[in-house]
């Protein structure tokens, strides 16, 4: 599946044993990543749990982020992850066939679909993420520090699917 063989040290096995409690199992791609580098996989954790408990935006925003961001990309475990989890969190699967293709409606409030949008566009054309934009996820509520963290989630599921294809 992956060039380099995943062997996770004794901490990592023990960060993941809990992972697996949690979700049921362990994604071979965290498995990989935190053979690879577990000190930034103890940062990837610990970026998932603040986005889990983040505090305006609504966690099941970020894993509609991941899966948007998966299904552009052809990630595919990231597609299945991410679907199963929000499938289980009583999602139909017309909802994320709406985030899909080029329309892309969150089925969140319409406070959500704002930096949503903003953040496809910093993904894929970051020219059109302006000032004015900013100031329109402003208006209706959202702080910087709340557009940071959409922008940047976005961008590191596109970053990390296109290191876990290479």
């Amino acid at each position: 599946m992956f060039i380099v063989e995943s062997n996770p040290n004794k901490e990592m096995q023990i960060l993941l044993r809990g992972v697996r409690q949690k979700l049921g199992h362990v994604p071979p791609h965290w498995e990989l990543f935190a053979t690879i580098n577990p000190t930034r996989f103890k940062m990837f954790l610990e970026e998932i749990n603040y986005l889990t408990s983040h505090p305006n935006i609504n966690s099941d925003f970020f894993t509609f982020l991941r899966y948007t961001v998966a299904t552009d990309n052809g990630f595919s475990y990231c597609i299945r992850f991410n679907r199963e989890f929000l499938l289980a969190k009583g999602y139909r699967v017309e909802q994320l066939q709406a985030v899909e293709g080029t329309q892309k409606t969150l089925p969140l409030d319409e406070r959500h679909q704002a930096p949503f949008d903003a953040a496809m566009k910093a993904v894929y054309t970051p020219e059109l993420f302006t000032k004015a934009l900013i100031e329109s996820l402003k208006t209706i509520g959202w702080s910087d520090a709340d557009i940071f963290d959409a922008v940047d989630h976005g961008a590191f599921l596109f970053r990390f699917a296109k290191v876990l294809k290479a």
